[in-house]
């Protein structure tokens, strides 16, 4: 915590906008992220239904133009079976779109429509519920991730020619499937004869998401970018910006001690009060700051034309008061001894108090205060003189301080 207290203002409010931001940025790209799974996983739905509405409805129409047609199938015309003819369609898309299509059923005939593992589990669970039209999901096949589609197909009249009673379907079927071996025999109109299956590479799916999330990507960071330094410079220019002034500011008047001109306020917001309170507060200082400079200026003429040294001091004994008498007296200029200790000027008198002559006076009775004493100085040049002294307590309330008025009484000095 004390290390982020180090931070100025201006780093402490990129950090945390940054951090905001990267947050936000993180939560909308995953967002948009899901978002994009979605519409893909919807469009590969979408996609999947159309296939197999388009084979469905080329196995429906073969069936119907035979019929129409009164074409008998036979051995040479296997080909035609709407069945196959929608299989061998859908090998030959399959290959141009590297997609998976076909027919596939629990009761298969033809061993290329026999259900692998996965779709076996569907055509069970079709079968056991009528309402399941459809099964859509991301999967497994051969080991690799697919998006899987199977749609229930239903037995129509035009399915009974082939697949209904043995005995009234096309004598060479029945040569190629003898009854009493296949299971394709008996459907009944609307039940679930099996599905087509359309298997799509999830990398297809992955790739068109990756582009399509590389460019929100881009988009995203540009937009939250621009977001960053619009809000970088909005904050710098109406909060970062006027602190510093203030702070400035501040800074100037404790290190020279002059109050400035007022600060420009340019809002009317919590900063602009805080400008506003500050010009009033310097406004006032400066006014009673130049009062009290011509009060101490008119002290200092006082104490400069008195007749006697004057010697102020606080209670721990340092000097802040030295007048052009007392430099006459003792030989130091008043720059030399300012926060000096009064004990300085005075050789100890041990007969009358202690060894530091400040400490005594701090803790001296109210009626010592009252009276003249005598003491031997000491100048600079290390020569002695004989003094009296008389001591006052300048009680400023919060701040007391001693002044001392002393004089001579070596009539040659």
């Amino acid at each position: 915590m004390r290390f982020w207290q180090n931070f100025r203002l201006r780093t402490k409010v990129n950090i945390i906008l940054l951090i905001s931001l990267a947050g936000l940025l993180s939560t909308s790209l995953i967002w948009q992220y899901r978002q994009h799974q979605r519409l893909v996983f919807s469009e590969a739905s979408e996609k999947a239904e159309i296939i197999i509405t388009e084979a469905t409805r080329t196995r429906e129409y073969i069936s119907r133009q035979l019929q129409i047609g009164q074409i008998e199938l036979n051995e040479d015309r296997y080909g035609m079976i709407p069945v196959v003819v929608a299989n061998r369609i859908g090998r030959l898309v399959s290959e141009d779109l590297t997609y998976s299509i076909r027919h596939t059923s629990n009761r298969f005939r033809n061993p290329e429509n026999a259900p692998d593992q996965y779709e076996r589990k569907v055509l069970e669970r079709m079968t056991n519920r009528a309402s399941l039209d459809y099964v859509a999901e991301v999967t497994e096949f051969d080991g690799n991730p697919v998006f899987r589609y199977l749609q229930a197909a239903y037995a129509d009249s035009s399915c009974l020619e082939c697949h209904g009673k043995p005995d009234e379907s096309p004598q060479f079927l029945r040569n190629i499937y003898p009854p009493e071996k296949d299971q394709a025999y008996n459907y009944k109109i609307g039940e679930v004869i099996g599905a087509v299956s359309v298997v799509i590479p999830i990398a297809q799916i992955e790739k068109r998401l990756a582009h399509g999330f590389n460019t929100t990507l881009v988009t995203t960071a540009g937009f939250f970018c621009a977001l960053v330094i619009c809000l970088g410079l909005m904050i710098r220019k109406t909060v970062v910006t006027p602190l510093s002034v203030l702070s400035q500011t501040i800074d100037d008047i404790r290190q020279t001690g002059r109050f400035t001109e007022a600060i420009s306020r340019d809002t009317h917001d919590e900063i602009g009060d805080l400008v506003a309170g500050f010009n009033a507060m310097v406004s006032e200082l400066k006014e009673k700051t130049g009062q009290l400079e011509e009060s101490e200026t008119r002290f200092r003429l006082m104490t400069e034309i008195a007749r006697d040294a004057i010697v102020a001091f606080l209670p721990n004994g340092q000097m802040f008061l030295f007048n052009q008498k007392a430099e006459k007296i003792f030989g130091y200029k008043e720059n030399e001894l300012l926060g000096e200790s009064f004990d300085r000027l005075f050789l100890p008198d041990e007969e009358s108090y202690v060894p530091s002559l400040s400490s005594f006076i701090a803790k001296a009775p109210e009626q010592w205060f009252e009276q003249e004493h005598h003491l031997i100085g000491l100048r600079r040049d290390q020569k002695t003189v004989k003094l009296k002294m008389s001591i006052k307590i300048i009680d400023t309330g919060e701040y007391p301080f001693f002044m001392a008025l002393l004089s001579t009484l070596d009539a040659n000095s």
